[in-house]
């Protein structure tokens, strides 16, 4: 009986701090890709709308690339309110913290962009999270994406490999569709 009454008294509690915006409120977004008309390069792009119908963004359905695969496309959406920007850079031995956390300005949007890797059977797989300001609101896009490793090809193979992951631009292909975010 006792330990009802403090759950309940908890959940009281922390309802009421979430009300007052004590503690921020956020929405996880949900795909419901549908194709929209566009002119441009993004014509072919889809529309991800959340769940909720609060947010949408255009994204690619792959990324026009041979060896470079989406492994969870399109991006997750977090909308965070009432939550500052902050980046704490770091990684690859830098404060001992796995991965890598840069803050990186991309056409007038300033990210903070983290990204945890690993390799298994020839294959590095990346993580990404890609957080800036939008209308007030923190957004974050979060994916995976799959690199082989271009020495286990034989050419030609190897090179195109080598080319492609030289020539891949993904800070401006998230930055064109984080610009596509609507709230």
């Amino acid at each position: 009986m006792l330990v009802a009454i403090i759950v309940l008294a908890v959940i009281g509690v922390g309802l009421v701090a979430w009300k007052q915006g004590w503690i921020p409120k956020f929405s996880v977004a949900t795909e419901t890709p549908t194709p929209t008309p566009t002119s441009g390069e993004t014509a072919n792009w889809k529309t991800f709308i959340s769940a909720d119908e609060s947010a949408t963004f255009r994204y690619p359905e792959n990324l026009l690339t041979n060896y470079i695969r989406p492994q969870e496309w399109p991006p997750k959406l977090l909308i965070i309110d009432n939550a500052g920007f902050s980046c704490e850079e770091g990684g690859l031995g830098i404060n001992g913290r796995p991965g890598m956390t840069i803050q990186k300005k991309i056409n007038n949007i300033v990210y903070c962009i983290e990204s945890v890797s690993e390799e298994t059977a020839g294959t590095v797989y990346t993580d990404y999270t890609y957080t800036f300001l939008k209308d007030s609101k923190l957004v974050k896009l979060s994916f995976t994406l799959a690199y082989p490793q271009c020495e286990n090809y034989d050419n030609p193979q190897k090179t195109e490999c080598e080319q492609e992951r030289q020539t891949f631009d993904l800070d401006t292909l998230i930055n064109r569709i984080a610009e596509s975010v609507q709230l």
